[in-house]
């Protein structure tokens, strides 16, 4: 299988035209990209501190509708420091999360282990998040922090109803409990709920953002919550060695992906309510959700995990077209594959990759 994956990678890489986020650019482009915007500054940030970080991390909190931000080497970083604080501030340890919650699938425990937290999974794994499941929690009095991910990424990008949001954050502030946003993708959501970020984080006392995801920065996230929050969150990330002494590379990273593709995510969301379901129409093809609710969805393809990415990397081979990532996860003899949309996407009509994917299908499709 690793060589499998080799050859893949190999022609997903010599691609003319891929269906996956944003067009990419070789570590020596990003570099000179990043040192052309250096020339506007005059010294890096220290520890912190300077005048590039401290303006970007001011224009991501105005976006987000908060008072104050922390620039952030990583969510895996950002989200269990709020909810520590959100419990110290509460003195409580319990977290109520969805079963698919990034820090209960890919975080190794570490929000339990390294953070002394305790996780309450809230809800059915193949669902949204529902009021009506936090409802059913049994007591919410040892509960600081409820976390809400928006949109829910291992269920195919899927949002809860603004009505059904309001009410779950109704809920935790009728039982204390504060509300934090993983908003890995929430730069996904303006389309579908047709309001500004601001007005989607005025819900949450405290939110992430992740700043390569979406916008295709080289790492890092902000942090944003009141200004008390952010101060606490600084020294919190002091004690947690994630106050590097310069992070002048990742933030103009991230500055030149917020100007190139944030503007673009409503119109890659929309595209993706007319892509997922044509893609969907081709046998042995499913699409989750069906009408997608962010720039993103999983399709369920009845086909063998290597014969898949055979096909796939034959087609990308053949016709320099990547219809594909590799396979996420297998369920029910079907291979589950998240398209991310970005810039990418859009270059080419819907038609284009219903035909491509199409093709890249059919002889397995058969066979299976």
């Amino acid at each position: 299988m690793n060589q499998v994956k080799q050859n893949y990678q190999r022609a997903a890489s010599a691609a003319k035209h891929s269906i996956l986020r944003h067009p990419t650019r070789t570590m020596a482009e990003i570099l000179r990209s990043c040192a052309e915007r250096a020339e506007a500054y005059a010294s890096p940030d220290v520890y912190g501190s300077g005048e590039l970080i401290e303006q970007f991390e001011a224009r991501i909190a105005k976006l987000l509708g908060k008072p104050a931000a922390v620039f952030l080497p990583s969510g895996t970083l950002a989200q269990p420091l709020a909810l520590r604080i959100h419990a110290e501030q509460r003195g409580r340890k319990g977290i109520a999360l969805h079963p698919t919650s990034h820090l209960v699938l890919h975080e190794q425990d570490g929000y339990q282990q390294l953070w002394g937290l305790q996780g309450q999974q809230v809800g059915q794994a193949d669902s949204v998040l529902t009021a009506d499941d936090l409802a059913a929690v049994n007591d919410p009095s040892q509960l600081a922090a409820l976390l809400l991910e928006l949109p829910m990424r291992e269920i195919g990008g899927q949002l809860p109803s603004w009505d059904d949001l309001q009410a779950q954050v109704q809920w935790a502030r009728k039982n204390n409990i504060a509300v934090h946003l993983d908003g890995a993708r929430l730069w996904q959501c303006e389309h579908y709920y047709q309001r500004s970020f601001a007005e989607v984080c005025a819900l949450f006392d405290s939110v992430y953002v992740s700043l390569y995801k979406d916008l295709g920065g080289i790492a890092s996230a902000i942090l944003a919550g009141s200004t008390e929050f952010v101060a606490q969150a600084r020294v919190w990330s002091r004690r947690a060695g994630g106050n590097l002494i310069s992070m002048y590379p990742y933030v103009l990273a991230a500055e030149q992906g917020l100007e190139e593709n944030l503007s673009v995510m409503p119109k890659v969301a929309a595209f993706a309510q007319k892509l997922a379901p044509l893609l969907a129409s081709i046998p042995g093809v499913k699409a989750n959700p069906q009408q997608p609710q962010a720039a993103m969805f999983h399709l369920h393809i009845e086909a063998k995990e290597a014969e898949l990415i055979e096909a796939v990397a034959r087609h990308a081979e053949q016709e320099s077209v990547l219809v594909l990532p590799l396979p996420r996860a297998q369920q029910n003899g079907c291979c589950i594959c998240e398209i991310p949309l970005g810039r990418n996407a859009l270059q080419q009509p819907a038609q284009f990759w219903y035909e491509h994917l199409r093709a890249c299908l059919a002889t397995i499709i058969k066979a299976n």
